[in-house]
């Protein structure tokens, strides 16, 4: 049973064939949104797990670029359907879908959910205006893509904690999109593929922003991505 739920909540809908135009054309660096992307009572399941979960015993780093967040990152420390849902994320099948989507072949997971997992932004949280860290510290892989799943149910826009994916300049944001309930956003990492929350989000007590994070590797990259490793790099940026 297991198994079948599984392949259901990718592969029952999405071709990834059309995705790709939009993917590879995107603006400021290739990217897509994709919503209902899980099947919605396997959505709905994850989300309620989620927001009753405590998350006293998660993961924190907090300082002036990361506020308020919390991360678990094991899969076996988290509620039983997320957990599902995270292995199914680094799943063959789902690495497949991720290169057609991308274009960018032979991808593959991080069994150890490096700075990925779940992450949780409580209220008055945000993210600095960054780019990643371009080389798992363990494996030597190359960071190529992120993967970020929004399960946040009647998220209104006005508290903020919008994803936002900046120019090349630094100069805007080129892109903001909602973290809306079941909403994909999949976009390739360089180190000019600048993105945060840099607002801070402003929803009611009660409520937090909920995320799947998923990051996926090659063994090599092209020669004009490649640069020494280094972990974020935070950038200064003019928000309004």
């Amino acid at each position: 049973m297991r198994d079948r739920r599984d392949v259901e909540m990718i592969n029952k809908v999405h071709d990834p064939e059309p995705l790709h135009a939009f993917y590879r054309t995107a603006e400021p660096f290739p990217h897509i949104v994709v919503d209902d992307f899980l099947v919605p009572r396997f959505a709905d399941e994850i989300a309620t797990e989620l927001e009753q979960c405590d998350i006293g015993p998660w993961f924190r780093d907090d300082h002036t670029q990361q506020v308020s967040k919390r991360w678990m990152d094991d899969p076996n420390r988290l509620p039983w359907m997320t957990g599902i849902a995270l292995r199914h994320m680094n799943s063959p099948a789902t690495c497949e879908f991720m290169s057609r989507l991308t274009g960018i072949d032979e991808l593959q997971p991080d069994p150890t959910y490096l700075g990925g997992g779940v992450h949780v932004t409580l209220r008055g949280g945000s993210l600095g205006v960054h780019s990643d860290f371009n080389l798992h510290p363990d494996s030597g892989m190359h960071r190529r893509v992120n993967a970020l799943l929004f399960l946040n149910r009647n998220w209104d826009p006005s508290w903020s904690g919008q994803l936002e994916l900046w120019s090349k300049d630094l100069e805007r944001p080129s892109v903001v999109v909602n973290p809306d309930f079941n909403r994909l956003v999949v976009f390739t990492i360089t180190d000019d593929a600048f993105h945060g929350v840099p607002k801070p989000v402003e929803c009611p007590p009660n409520r937090r922003r909920f995320s799947l994070a998923l990051y996926y590797y090659t063994a090599d990259r092209p020669e004009l991505e490649k640069a020494p490793f280094h972990w974020a790099s935070w950038q200064r940026v003019n928000v309004t």
